[in-house]
């Protein structure tokens, strides 16, 4: 985690948030790649990869960015839904260790 320590509560309400929305977002992030629906698929790429920053979630962060920019520049889209794939467990991941780490502060 790249977040400080020294305000326990601001951590852990961040955590919390990140808890609550990510689940959530990564369902419709989905959804969105299904149905090939880029501009929302960029829309959620991008308000997952700025989460994963604010808790140093860094290869989140960057598969987020890597599909928001492949929209964004109108580059091939076939391989979005690997990278999606691959993000969705990446994210299994980091919110297993989210919980792990909220553990810690309670």
């Amino acid at each position: 985690m790249a977040l400080s320590p020294q305000n326990l509560s601001f951590v852990r309400e961040i955590l919390e948030v990140y808890l609550a929305n990510s689940p959530r977002d990564m369902t419709t992030l989905k959804e969105r790649v299904d149905k090939s629906d880029w501009e929302q698929v960029r829309y959620f790429a991008h308000k997952l990869k700025s989460s994963s920053f604010i808790i140093g979630f860094e290869s989140g962060y960057l598969i987020y960015q890597e599909i928001e920019t492949r929209i964004k520049d109108k580059e091939d889209l076939s391989d979005i839904p690997a990278l999606m794939d691959e993000a969705i467990s990446l994210c299994d991941r980091a919110l297993e260790e989210v919980r792990m780490h909220l553990k810690t502060l309670m």
